[in-house]
C-alpha cells in the first residue's frame, strides 16, 4: 500500500543578492508518496533528502552562477556555495529542491509537492509541484542527477574534482539502495560522473 507523507526540515544558509550577503533560515515542507513496498527503500530515500539538505546546503551560500567572480572569492576563502540560474529567491530554490530531491530519491518515492518560506522572504510560502509551468527556468544539470553535487563544476578547481560513479556517493555513506548488487564487475564498467569529492559528515540518524 502507498503511504502519502509530508517532511518538515528547516536549515539556515546564507544568500549573495543586490551585492549583498545576508543569512537566511529557510522552511521546506515536503509532501511525498512511498512507491515501492520495501521500507529500507523508504527509509534510505528519507535519509538521502536529510543528507543532502544538513551536509551540503546547511551554512551554504545561495548565489547566481553569473556572479562568476563573487563565486570565486567565496571558493577561495573555503566557503561552500551552491549556484542558481538566476538571482537566489525562495521561489527558485523550492524549484530546485523539487527537481533536484526527486532526482536524488530515485523514484523509490514519489514527491507530489514542495514548500518553502524564509526568515527574509517575510513568511511568504511557495508551493511548486509537477504541474507547474517553469519553462522560463533553464536547469542546471545539477538539478537533475542523484548525487551531490549542488555547483556549476566549471567553477571549481579542477584539484577538487574527481570522476566517481553517482551510486558509489551513496555507497561510502551506507545509503544505497539493498536490492542494488554489489559487483565488483558491473561497478568497473560504471559510467563516471564528474562530481565534487568532499569529506562527509557522519550521517545523525536522529535529525
Amino acid at each position: 500500500m502507498n503511504v502519502r507523507i509530508q517532511f518538515n526540515i528547516r536549515f539556515m544558509a546564507g544568500i549573495y543578492y543586490d551585492g549583498r550577503l545576508q543569512l537566511n533560515e529557510y522552511t521546506v515542507k515536503v509532501y511525498f508518496m512511498t512507491n515501492t513496498e520495501n521500507p529500507d527503500d523508504h527509509n534510505i530515500a528519507l535519509s538521502r533528502m536529510k543528507y543532502f539538505i544538513y551536509n551540503e546546503l546547511e551554512s551554504c551560500i545561495f548565489i547566481d552562477k553569473d556572479s562568476t567572480e563573487q563565486c570565486q572569492k567565496f571558493i577561495s576563502a573555503g566557503l561552500n556555495i551552491t549556484t542558481m540560474p538566476g538571482d537566489p529567491v525562495d521561489q527558485l530554490i523550492g524549484i530546485m529542491l523539487y527537481s533536484k530531491l526527486s532526482s536524488i530519491v530515485e523514484d523509490k518515492l514519489i514527491i507530489g509537492e514542495v514548500e518553502i518560506s524564509s526568515m527574509l522572504g517575510d513568511g511568504i510560502v511557495y508551493l511548486h509541484g509537477d504541474n507547474e509551468n517553469v519553462n522560463d527556468v533553464i536547469f542546471p544539470e545539477w538539478w537533475d542527477t542523484s548525487d551531490l553535487v549542488h555547483c556549476e563544476l566549471d567553477l571549481i578547481n579542477s584539484d577538487k574534482v574527481v570522476t566517481m560513479h553517482q551510486g558509489s556517493v551513496w555507497r561510502e555513506l551506507d545509503l544505497q539502495w539493498p536490492d542494488i548488487e554489489e559487483d565488483s564487475e558491473d561497478t568497473a564498467t560504471e559510467t563516471g560522473n564528474t562530481i565534487v569529492y568532499a569529506d562527509f559528515k557522519r550521517l545523525d540518524d536522529k535529525e
